[in-house]
């Protein structure tokens, strides 16, 4: 699906039993956050857990743990849990674009593009979040590129449910902050086709092949 879990996505999210507590607990968070933002699989859904459950997180810092616990969760389509955990990320902090914009990824996957373009339209509102990344590798994303993510994620909501104006409009914002988004290209390209522009189509697609699409 979409690039970017971890800004996230970016596109994906069951932590085991919570052993750890009291003083030890406490010790151990500060390298649980380390390891819920830097690792993956199993070994960040874990760190992500204890950290959240330490207590010692607030705000966006504690939002940023379930963001990441949630990338992981849809990585390994656990779908259910990610959108719990974007949920808990949102309810923390209202204006964390990525959380929305996570969500509206997990949605699409689902197929239930109206709460998707409900998310996306959120991120989009929102703008940005700062410091944002790719889901693999920690690539630094600028905001035109995390921008164009928002909007390509919501155009695709919005092919699916044959809305194609809306799609194209927000696909064209999409390469327009970011040409080099293949994603985008290739679901214009459906876009162009469910239309019948077989021409637009196909220069789309090609274009997105070029991109690795």
């Amino acid at each position: 699906m979409a690039g970017g879990f971890r800004r996230f996505c970016a596109c994906a999210i069951a932590a085991a039993p919570f052993v750890v507590v009291g003083t030890f607990e406490s010790r151990a968070a500060p390298d649980d956050a380390k390891a819920c933002a830097r690792e993956s699989g199993e070994i960040a859904i874990d760190a992500c857990s204890r950290a959240i459950k330490s207590g010692r997180y607030k705000g966006r810092d504690l939002a940023r743990q379930y963001l990441y616990r949630g990338v992981e969760r849809g990585l390994k389509q656990e779908y259910d849990l990610a959108l719990a955990d974007y949920g808990e990320a949102a309810k923390i902090d209202k204006k964390y674009a990525d959380a929305f914009y996570n969500r509206c990824v997990i949605l699409n996957l689902k197929k239930e593009y109206d709460s998707a373009v409900a998310d996306c339209s959120q991120a989009i509102k929102l703008g940005p979040s700062p410091n944002a990344t790719a889901a693999t590798g920690g690539e630094q994303l600028g905001n035109d590129r995390t921008i164009s993510d928002y909007y390509a994620e919501r155009g695709f909501a919005y092919l699916k449910k044959n809305d194609y104006i809306h799609a194209l409009v927000d696909l064209d914002n999409a390469i327009r902050a970011n040409p080099k988004n293949a994603r985008a290209l290739k679901v214009r390209a459906e876009t162009f086709e469910a239309r019948g522009d077989a021409t637009r189509a196909e220069a789309d697609l090609a274009a997105a092949k070029q991109l690795g699409q």
